[in-house]
């Protein structure tokens, strides 16, 4: 709960526990908290971060870890939060379009280790932008349809009261 954006592990607990994967990978794993809850569940976990050096937009970091039944993705909400001052960080994109265009790279790279019939879980949120709803979620379907993903099962809706961000 220390980690700035971290989210509930029972979101990620309740997918895990309805898609029963034996092998899960978390390229942005911040806090952590895709780490524990499959530790919790006995889960097998590959879990990095670019703060590690891990950078999802880079199809060379995909190269040696194998085939995943379940991905996790917690990205960025594009600058919402700024996480680091490293301009590969999807928070630090100069814009939205860059941002989806880094996420379409994310999403790409995912689909290099997902085993057939495998699913990719993307908790995205969403904001304003100089007055102007951002529309992230809905970016984010396209986003994943482009690289060949579909949806699995219905977009769930979570409401924040009193959120904050950097922004």
């Amino acid at each position: 709960n220390g980690y700035r954006g971290n989210c509930s592990g029972l979101l990620i607990r309740d997918l895990l526990l309805y898609f029963r994967p034996r092998r899960v990978f978390d390229p942005m794993t911040g806090g952590g908290t895709c780490r524990d809850v499959c530790r919790e569940l006995d889960i097998a976990c590959v879990h990095s971060d670019l703060k590690k050096g891990f950078d999802a937009t880079d199809a060379d970091c995909f190269l040696e870890l194998g085939e995943f039944d379940f991905i996790w993705l917690h990205p960025p909400y594009w600058n919402m939060i700024r996480y680091s001052d490293d301009p590969q960080c999807l928070s630090n994109a100069p814009t939205l379009d860059a941002f989806v265009d880094s996420l379409r790279l994310v999403f790409r790279n995912a689909v290099s280790v997902l085993a057939p019939n495998g699913r990719v879980g993307v908790l995205m949120g969403d904001g304003k932008h100089e007055g102007e709803y951002l529309g992230l979620p809905f970016r984010t379907f396209a986003a994943a349809e482009q690289e060949g993903l579909s949806l699995a099962a219905p977009e769930i809706v979570r409401f924040g009261h009193g959120a904050t961000s950097s922004s």
